[in-house]
């Protein structure tokens, strides 16, 4: 237990790795003499699960050393987006050319990393970053603009033996697209039409149980994953935005999707109905939850989806109605003592808004 810390769950023991926040980028890249944590099976020089996922992704983004994904993704690895599945590490490397072609100037923050498992099961992490850079080439949304953007990402990713064989992304491209200039419904349908968008929905539990609202989650324990699963539970399927303050402290901030900022409870509570009201029947499903003790207090982070029925207006505009979306998301939260100080949860808009399109 953390009662010394005033933390609302339990945490387990576990060894003591690489911090990321607040400390210099260059400290970040450096190799480390020795391992924090037994890493088997992985190349020497990385002292933890922590380490690999920032030094890789330094080599492979800022470096541009593209053919490292080569000795880091297994050759069969599946990535989840809200735009469909990647299967191999070929399409990977093709991916990573065209984005750095179309942003090639961009400068990486390492925002957190919390992380679960070990050597032998495989490392789970969660990755979130914030990037900024130049639309100087064509990209996915059309031809340059010269425009500057600056973009919340999170990449959870599942490692075993120097190898990611499995990766969530989700890129806060409601963000990237305004602020290139676009409309964000024009290039939602694009996307559809060129059927590149799938529309990916998993048949989710509605919030009645027969005639009956389905009960609220119950704890099965006091650990930190089952803390986060009532949380959820009770702020997004029970709908009771009223204990929002039980959970988040009254300064806490939320930098959301689509580059949007709410400070407060009650703007906190305005965002959460912006979002349910663009799907009035949605019901919320947390599918992983991972957490980190940084320097400035524990971060938990989550892995979601939400899913219903669109309705026009709210967060995804003047869309179709009745039609089948899924809102994939991910959820960092830092916690100081019992309650939540500041929440970054990004999700990507426009995938929803394509797959709205392809139904």
């Amino acid at each position: 237990m953390n009662s010394d810390r005033d933390l609302p769950f339990g945490l387990a023991e576990r060894p003591r790795i690489t911090r990321i926040r607040q400390v210099p980028a260059l400290a970040l890249r450096s190799a480390k003499p020795e391992r924090l944590q037994p890493m088997a099976g992985f190349d020497a020089g990385y002292a933890d699960i922590v380490d690999f996922i920032v030094r890789i992704t330094e080599e492979i983004w800022v470096d541009r050393a593209v053919g490292r994904i080569y000795e880091t993704y297994d050759h069969a690895c599946t990535i989840y987006s809200p735009y469909g599945v990647v299967r191999s590490v070929q399409e990977v490397v093709a991916s990573t050319v065209s984005t750095l072609n179309a942003f090639p100037d961009g400068e990486l923050h390492h925002v957190n990393v919390a992380w679960d498992g070990n050597d032998s099961q495989g490392f789970y992490t969660s990755h979130l970053g914030f990037s900024r850079s130049t639309n100087l080439g064509a990209s996915n949304w059309g031809p340059a603009t010269g425009r500057r953007i600056g973009v919340h990402f999170v990449a959870d990713c599942v490692t075993r033996g120097n190898f990611v064989h499995t990766e969530w992304l989700v890129r806060d491209n409601g963000a990237v697209v305004r602020q290139l200039g676009l409309d964000p419904h024009a290039v939602a349908r694009r996307i559809a039409d060129s059927q590149t968008g799938t529309q990916r929905v998993h048949s989710s539990p509605t919030a009645l149980l027969g005639q009956a609202p389905r009960p609220a989650l119950q704890a099965a324990d006091d650990g930190v994953d089952n803390w986060a699963r009532v949380m959820f539970d009770q702020l997004w399927n029970q709908r009771r935005l009223d204990r929002l303050g039980q959970y988040f402290s009254t300064d806490s901030v939320c930098h959301a999707g689509g580059g949007r900022v709410a400070a407060g409870l009650r703007n906190q509570q305005a965002l959460m109905l912006l979002i349910l009201s663009a799907m009035p029947d949605a019901v919320m499903q947390v599918d992983k939850v991972s957490w980190s003790d940084e320097t400035d207090g524990v971060i938990v982070a989550v892995r979601w989806r939400l899913e219903g029925s669109s309705q026009a207006g709210a967060l995804l505009g003047d869309c179709p109605a009745n039609k089948p979306v899924l809102l994939n998301g991910m959820s960092h939260l830092r916690l100081t003592g019992s309650h939540i100080v500041e929440h970054w949860m990004i999700f990507d808009e426009i995938g929803a808004l394509a797959g709205i399109y392809c139904a």
